[in-house]
């Protein structure tokens, strides 16, 4: 089943393409375990990006450093581009597709700067899926919930 408005893989536009980079600005995402060992596998230091989970409610965060755009993903490069593209979390891949928690419902981040353009796609129910999968996953791995 095919839902309008609904984001994921299967037609996923890399932001960089519409000269974007906002998501990356005082970022919150959260990492899955999985996240966290592929990029610890590409050389990096979890303690060099990610916040401590002392001040995430035990979540896995990535962390914001200083830069000319403000704060910054640690993995946004000076010109605007993720470092670890091919590696990222799962969430950046799957944003702007984000789950509401009050509502429990999948929809675009209104803070996604082209989330009217994002509304207009047609994407899979498998992405749907894939969204709901991910804060599932986030909620057991973390010992606080």
């Amino acid at each position: 089943m095919e839902r309008p408005g609904d984001i994921g893989k299967e037609n996923l536009v890399r932001c960089g393409f519409r000269d974007c980079h906002q998501c990356c600005l005082e970022t919150e995402m959260i990492l899955t375990q999985d996240d966290l060992t592929r990029i610890e596998a590409l050389g990096y230091d979890r303690s060099e990006f990610l916040l401590p989970t002392e001040e995430t409610e035990g979540f896995l965060q990535l962390r914001n450093v200083s830069s000319p755009f403000g704060d910054k993903c640690y993995f946004l490069s000076e010109e605007g581009e993720c470092t670890i593209y091919n590696d990222r979390p799962r969430g950046c891949a799957l944003y702007p597709l984000i789950l509401n928690l009050d509502t429990n419902e999948e929809m675009i981040d209104e803070d996604c700067r082209e989330r009217e353009w994002f509304r207009e796609q047609t994407y899979h129910q498998s992405q749907i899926i894939s969204i709901n999968e991910l804060v599932s996953r986030l909620m057991l791995e973390n010992s606080n919930y």
